[in-house]
C-alpha cells in the first residue's frame, strides 16, 4: 500500500516535472541554496543556522473515554546544519540542535496545573547524500540519502526539582530518496523516507522507573516545492505524511508491558526566502503545522490504565539563515 502511494506521488511529480521540462528546458544555472533539490558542489561548505518556536496542545482521556487532562508544550530551539560536497554528486551532512527551553504544563480536570521543564542537546545526526541522476544531464534529479543518529545523551523525564532532557533515548536511522525537477521559476521534489528507531530507554525520575520502547519502523512521504518570483525573492510550500507503527513499551522496574499506538502525522509548511547575497546568503521565514491522529496506550493486563490522546496539533515558527562558500 505504501509503495503504491509513493509510486503515485512520484509519478505525479514526474508528470509535472516532465511538462515543465518540455516547456522551459532544464536549468543549467548554479544550484540554489534554498531549493528543495540543493546539494553543494565539490569543495563547498553549506550551513543553515535556525531558530524555532514551537507550541502544541493535546487532550488526554482515560479508559472510560472521559477527559482527564490537557497538556500544552512550548519550546525554543536553536539548530545547525552543515553539508560538505565531496564531489558534485556526493555530500556529507551534520545536524544538531539545542532546546533552550521546553515547558510542558498539564491541566488536570478539576485539579491543579503542573509544569515540568526540559532543555539540552538533541542527539546529533550524520548523513550522506548521493546524486544518482542530475537533470543537467537527465530530465529529472534523483538523490538517495542515509542518515544516522547515535544514542548520544540519556533520556530523562523532568521532575518538580530537576529539568528533563530532550534526547530520544536510542539510535535512529533514516533511509530516503528524492525525485524532482528544477525549472527556471519552479522546483518540485517528491520524497520518501524509512525511519528505524532503535530500542529506547527513558528514565522516569519521579518514580525511578525506566520505560523501554522496542525498535520500530516508521515511514514518511513528502512533496516540496519552490516558486521563484525573481532573482531575490522565492517561497517554498510543502506537505508530508508520516505513517507511525505500534510500539511495545516495557517497564523494566515493575515488569508492566503496554502497547503505544502512535497516530499518523500530517504536516504542511511554507517559507518566504530573501537572498541578501545572490545564492550565497539567504534568510527564510518559516511556518509548519503538524496534524496528529489520535493515539492510544493499551495495557493488556491492566485495562483500567488505558489512555488515549486526541485533538493534538502543533505549530512551528522559525527563521533560518543559509550560507555557502564560493
Amino acid at each position: 500500500m505504501l509503495s503504491k502511494k509513493f509510486l503515485a506521488l512520484a509519478a505525479a511529480s514526474a508528470a509535472i516535472s516532465t511538462q515543465a521540462f518540455a516547456q522551459d528546458m532544464a536549468s543549467d544555472g548554479p544550484r540554489i541554496i534554498s531549493d528543495p533539490l540543493y546539494l553543494p558542489l565539490q569543495g563547498q561548505f553549506f550551513g543553515a543556522t535556525g531558530y524555532t518556536y514551537g507550541s502544541s496542545s493535546q487532550d488526554i482521556f482515560d479508559s472510560t473515554g472521559t477527559k482527564s487532562a490537557s497538556t500544552d508544550v512550548h519550546f525554543n530551539q536553536m539548530s545547525q546544519t552543515i553539508l560538505y560536497g565531496i564531489t558534485d554528486d556526493l555530500a556529507v551532512s551534520f545536524d544538531w540542535a539545542n532546546d533552550l527551553s521546553r515547558d510542558a504544563t498539564r491541566h488536570p480536570v478539576g485539579g491543579t496545573d503542573v509544569t515540568r521543564s526540559s532543555s539540552g542537546w538533541t542527539d546529533p545526526e550524520f548523513g550522506l547524500t548521493y546524486r544518482v541522476m542530475d537533470q543537467r544531464e537527465s530530465p529529472l534529479t534523483f538523490d538517495v540519502r542515509a542518515n544516522y543518529s547515535p544514542d548520544a545523551f540519556p533520556a530523562k523525564t523532568a521532575t518538580a526539582d530537576d529539568e528533563g532532557t530532550v534526547a530520544r533515548g536510542g539510535q535512529m536511522v533514516d533511509l530516503g530518496a528524492t525525485l524532482g525537477h528544477e525549472g527556471p521559476m519552479f522546483t518540485v521534489a517528491a520524497k520518501v523516507d524509512a525511519l528505524w528507531l532503535d530500542t529506547r530507554d527513558v528514565l522516569n525520575r519521579s518514580s525511578g522507573d525506566t520505560n523501554r520502547t522496542d525498535s520500530q519502523w516508521n515511514y514518511r512521504l513528502g512533496l516540496d516545492t519552490q516558486t521563484r518570483l525573481n532573482d531575490v525573492v522565492s517561497f517554498n510550500v510543502g506537505a508530508g505524511h508520516t505513517f507511525t507503527n505500534t510500539a511495545t513499551v516495557f517497564n523494566l522496574t515493575t515488569g508492566l508491558e503496554h502497547f503505544s499506538q502512535g497516530g499518523d502525522v500530517t504536516d504542511v509548511d511554507a517559507a518566504l526566502n530573501y537572498q541578501f547575497v545572490p545564492n550565497t546568503l539567504v534568510a527564510s521565514l518559516e511556518y509548519q503545522h503538524n496534524f496528529y491522529q489520535n493515539s492510544r496506550n493499551l495495557f493488556p493486563t491492566s485495562p483500567a490504565d488505558n489512555t488515549s490522546i486526541r485533538n493534538k496539533d502543533e505549530d512551528l515558527v522559525g527563521v533560518t539563515l543559509r550560507y555557502v562558500t564560493p
